[in-house]
C-alpha cells in the first residue's frame, strides 16, 4: 500500500506585483548599468569584478521578484568556470612569458567615440572575477527562490501504515 499522505499539493506562486513590476523596470535598467560603470571603471578607480557582479546580482534578483521568471538565458553555474578560467589565465600569460603572475600590461588607444583611453589587462581579470560572482550569487539566489513553504521534508511527512511500527 502507499503512504497516507506524502505532502501537500503545492499552492500557487505568488503572482508578481503590478507596482514592483512597473518600477523594477527601470531600477533593473539604472542597476545594470551602475554595475557595468563599475566593471568598466574598477582597474582604474574603486569597483571592480566583485562589486559589479554583487550589483548584477542585485538587479537580477530584482528582475526576478518582478516578473517570475530569470532574466538569464544560462544556467548561472555555468558563468562560474568560464569567469575563473578567464581570471586564471589573465594571470598566467604574463607568468609564461617570464614576468611576475597576475602583472598587468597596459596602453593607450584613441577612437573618435572616446578620445584617449587608457586599456588594461586587469580589466580581463575583472570580466573572470565578475562572472564567478553573478554564477555563484545567482546560483544561491535561485536556489532561495525556489523553495516553497508548502513543501515538506521526507521527514515531515505523515507516516504511513508501515511506519507506525
Amino acid at each position: 500500500m502507499s503512504p497516507a499522505r506524502t505532502s501537500r499539493p503545492a499552492a500557487p506562486g505568488p503572482r508578481p506585483d503590478p507596482v514592483l513590476r512597473t518600477v523594477s523596470r527601470a531600477a533593473f535598467a539604472l542597476i545594470m548599468l551602475f554595475a557595468l560603470l563599475l566593471l568598466w571603471r574598477g582597474h582604474n578607480a574603486p569597483g571592480g569584478g566583485f562589486i559589479a557582479g554583487l550589483m548584477m546580482v542585485g538587479a537580477l534578483t530584482l528582475h526576478r521578484m518582478a516578473t517570475g521568471e530569470s532574466a538569464m538565458r544560462v544556467g548561472p553555474l555555468a558563468l562560474v568556470p568560464i569567469g575563473a578560467a578567464l581570471s586564471f589565465l589573465t594571470g598566467l600569460v604574463p607568468y609564461m612569458l617570464g614576468r611576475p603572475f597576475l602583472k598587468s600590461d597596459f596602453g593607450y588607444i584613441t577612437t573618435a567615440l572616446t578620445g584617449e583611453f587608457e586599456w588594461a589587462s586587469a580589466m580581463l581579470f575583472d570580466i573572470g572575477v565578475f562572472l564567478v560572482v553573478i554564477g555563484a550569487g545567482m546560483a544561491i539566489t535561485t536556489a532561495l527562490i525556489d523553495v516553497r513553504p508548502t513543501q515538506l521534508a521526507p521527514e515531515d511527512a505523515a507516516p504511513g501504515p508501515q511506519e507506525d511500527r
